[in-house]
This record gives C-alpha cells, structure tokens and sequence, in this order.
C-alpha cells in the first residue's frame, strides 16, 4: 500500500478528501496514513472544509430513504385500513434494504477516487478513451475504467485497475506485453484482446493471435486463440472457451446486447455506463431474464425497458440511486 501523497495538479481537495474518507475505513489503514491525513487535514482550511462536507453526506444519506420510508409506511396503514386481513408492513421490508443501499452507494463511489488517483488514466461513467503508447500500442478504455501503465526496456506493463480495456499490440518480443488484474496477468507479443475486471476476477477475449492468461501459482499457462475467452474466478484459471466477439466487444460499437442474462447481472452492468447506482432490492428479482440490444448512451432506456418488460416497480432516492422491487 503506497503512502497516500496528493499532487494539487492531479486531483482536487474534494477528490483528495474523497479518498481519505475511504482509506481511513479500510481495514489496512495503517498508523503512518492516519498521521498523513492529519497532517493533510490541517493543512488549510479548503483540506477540512471539503472532508467535513464529506462526513456531512454520509450523515445526510439517510434522509431521502426516511421520507420514503414513511410514504410507503403510510400507504401500507392504508391498505391494511381496507382489508380484513392484517398483512406484514412492506415498508419495512423495502427500508430494510433500501437504507444499507445509500451505504453502498457512497462506499462504491469512494474508491473510485482512489482508483483514479492511482491510475495514469482513466474514464468516468459513460465515456471510454483510446490512448497510443510510445511504442504504437493503443488502449481503449471502456467506461468506468482505470490503468495504470508502467513501459521500460524489459516490459511493458498494464495494470487493470477497474473495468475493462481492449488492448492492440504492437509487436516487440524483446518487451512482453503484460496485463495484470493484481492476482492474475495475460501476456501478449503482437495481438488484440479485452480484459473485463469484477471485483478480483476477470475475462479475456481475444480477438487476433494468441495470448497466456496464468495465475500467480506454479500452473502452465492458459493459452488463448482468436476468437476465443478464458475467465479467471475465485483464484484459478478456467476452461477456455469460444467467445461471441460481436457480443463482446459491443460496447465499441455503442451497444450493450444481453442474450437471456440475469438482471442482476444486467442491472450490474448498465451500472457501469451510470453515474450512479441501480440496485434490486427485491431478491426476487435477480433471476428473471433479460434479452436485447441497448444504446450505451442511454443506460436509463434499459431500466424503462426492465420496468415496463418485467413489471418492475422503482423509487429513486436521488439523481444517483434508483431501488427497483
């Protein structure tokens, strides 16, 4: 873990302040950053200006969630006032998880921060970035995505922060050409393939020539074709498989196409291209399934698509949080 040191030409007091508030609740926080942050804290009054805003949304994220809570309270009063029959209180159960979801929704954003402060470059949700490195090689960024690249004489190296990426390389096998999730690389010479990170997994898809996908273990190599995937999940390497490119890589072309795909795992992605966050707080519903082709630059139109296809029902919070049940 690098000491938590901000240059005022990288990032802004209320990004840095953004990343100590998430440093400082992570579990491996240690002595020497808590000094730093107090030292950063009192600095300038801008430093504790911008952190104290922070504390004071974290506090405030409560409220939106009360006034729904006693809306939906006093509908249930209502229905039961009608009926003969007493039914448990939905709105208790509807806060029960909409109340740890404006949690999660600013504790998603936080190291996000801190993500973007370590990467050399990044994009934010929606957007995606092609960048050329010296040696001819491109990069596109998808959304929501950061690197971080380190080129010398002996390699060239590309750590997926968070999201995904569709890497061209240059050829040079003086210089291998190596992608790494933290846990995982893919090694390439001369090819084109995507890395997709979630969470400590990934995907690779290969779209030209062959890459090695390999864990950090004493294990050979998984070697990856054209038009072919490997995924690496829970610390191993898995089969290789063939790969719909077109599907795949979608998202280059401006879509986002999902093939009979659990929501939950539709609603995980459009979160992507959002600003904020989509969350299915009725279990119920992570399974149903979900086909089509979408505009990534109207991720909204997918969730009008889900409400009115799968009769779901949503309350937005805010701009930023929208609960589906």
């Amino acid at each position: 873990m690098p000491n938590t040191h901000f240059s005022s030409n990288k990032q802004s007091i209320p990004d840095q302040a953004s990343v100590w508030f998430a440093r400082l609740r992570a579990d491996d926080v240690t002595l020497v950053e808590q000094k730093q942050f107090q030292h950063w804290y009192r600095k300038s009054q801008d430093h504790a200006k911008a952190y104290d805003n922070i504390l004071l949304l974290w506090e405030r994220l409560e409220a939106p969630g009360q006034r729904v809570h006693a809306k939906l309270e006093a509908q249930t009063v209502a229905m039961q006032c009608s009926l003969p029959i007493k039914r448990p209180s939905y709105a208790r159960r509807f806060m029960a998880a909409a109340l740890p979801a404006l949690a999660v929704l600013l504790s998603y954003q936080l190291p996000t921060h801190y993500q973007n402060w370590q990467s050399d470059y990044y994009t934010v949700p929606g957007k995606q970035l092609t960048v050329v490195l010296d040696d001819g090689s491109r990069l596109i960024l998808n959304t929501d995505t950061a690197v971080a690249v380190d080129v010398s004489v002996k390699q060239r190296h590309i750590e997926l922060l968070r999201g995904e990426a569709y890497f061209q390389v240059s050829p040079d096998k003086s210089r291998p050409f190596i992608v790494s999730n933290g846990t995982a690389k893919v090694r390439a010479v001369g090819t084109a393939f995507s890395v997709k990170k979630s969470d400590r997994d990934m995907r690779v898809v290969v779209n030209e020539g062959t890459v090695e996908v390999s864990d950090n273990k004493i294990n050979v190599p998984a070697l990856v074709h054209i038009n072919q995937q490997v995924d690496y999940r829970n610390s191993h390497v898995g089969q290789v498989m063939a790969a719909d490119i077109l599907e795949t890589l979608a998202w280059q072309r401006g879509q986002l196409i999902f093939e009979r795909q659990p929501l939950s795992q539709v609603i995980k992605e459009v979160n992507r291209y959002r600003s904020g966050q989509i969350m299915l707080i009725n279990p119920k519903l992570k399974e149903r399934v979900v086909s089509g082709v979408f505009d990534i630059a109207d991720p909204d139109a997918v969730v009008d698509g889900i409400k009115t296809t799968l009769k779901v029902r949503s309350v937005s919070l805010s701009n930023q949080l929208v609960l589906l049940y």
